[in-house]
């Protein structure tokens, strides 16, 4: 889906693709703008930049699946949970005289509330937008742990008992014009799939192939800038004007402005849980990783 509206002074250009196939076909189905852009950095960008040696090639990494170097994404998503408190929250759980499993102490005792039932609280709902855009000279380091750091932020929030929307978006400007494109790449009650983020969260060609192909294809991007370098990354405030976001939502800024470095993996994760902490009134604390 597509609008172009105006809001906060700004043009915005705002797509939302509800799954990567969504994506990659409205990519290969439109044309670029070649009078804006009469050598497209999706095409022209060099491996160095993107990883990938053609557009065709990121596209097909992220429709099928990326797989290089996958295992230390799981590392340092395995290495971070070994310091963080993975509480649950558990729903309240009694006798009764029909339930989900057997009571085998109260049956033998002859008790007529021989089932366990649970009391099903509604689950609360929190959207997760997480910015990918990072400088040209952020490392690798950096961005495996940020990725790590999300996915582990996801499933600390299901155990405490809610339920995620994780929205992974780009948000670029370019004078008084954004160009922002959201993805919803997982929904609430649907189990996260390292996987299926792993492209996305990890490997330059999301930004620097695909995303650049989307802005080349963007007819209502007039500015002459976007052609030069395809815009700047909004800042957090001008992030919150455009997605006025929810009291429980929470917005992941860029890698840069985080203070994610890429040295160590919970120092990182201090950085971001204390970011979410400090900018928002949300009903639930982040609490500081401990190191052992």
């Amino acid at each position: 889906m597509y609008k172009f509206y105006e809001k906060s002074g700004y043009q915005v250009m705002h797509y939302i693709f509800n799954s990567l196939n969504e994506y990659i076909d409205f990519l290969k189905n439109n044309d670029v703008c070649y009078d804006l852009f009469p050598n497209p950095s999706s095409i022209n960008g060099s491996y160095d930049f993107t990883l990938t040696h053609s557009l065709e090639e990121a596209m097909d990494l992220c429709l099928y699946g990326y797989h290089d170097n996958f295992d230390k994404l799981i590392e340092l998503k395995l290495q971070l949970e070994k310091y963080v408190k993975m509480s649950s929250k558990k729903n309240n759980q009694y006798n009764d005289y029909i339930g989900y499993v057997p009571d085998v102490k109260a049956y033998l005792e002859g008790s007529p509330l021989s089932m366990l039932n649970k009391v099903n609280e509604r689950r609360k709902k929190i959207d997760i937008y997480l910015n990918t855009s990072y400088l040209a000279s952020t490392s690798q380091e950096a961005i495996y742990n940020r990725g790590a750091i999300v996915l582990t932020l996801v499933e600390m929030l299901e155990n405490l008992g809610y339920s995620v929307d994780l929205h992974i978006f780009e948000m670029s400007k370019v004078n008084l014009q954004i160009h922002f494109s959201e993805f919803i790449l997982k929904k609430e009650n649907e189990r996260l799939n390292p996987q299926k983020l792993y492209f996305p969260l990890c490997h330059p060609s999301w930004i620097r192939r695909l995303n650049f192909r989307l802005i080349e294809e963007t007819k209502d991007a007039t500015e002459q800038s976007w052609s030069e370098a395809y815009g700047h990354p909004c800042k957090i405030y001008t992030i919150k004007e455009i997605i006025e976001p929810h009291k429980n939502d929470i917005i992941i800024p860029t890698i840069n402005e985080l203070g994610i470095y890429g040295m160590d993996i919970t120092t990182d994760a201090n950085n971001l849980f204390e970011y979410i902490n400090r900018s928002s009134d949300k009903d639930f604390v982040l609490e500081r990783i401990k190191n052992k």
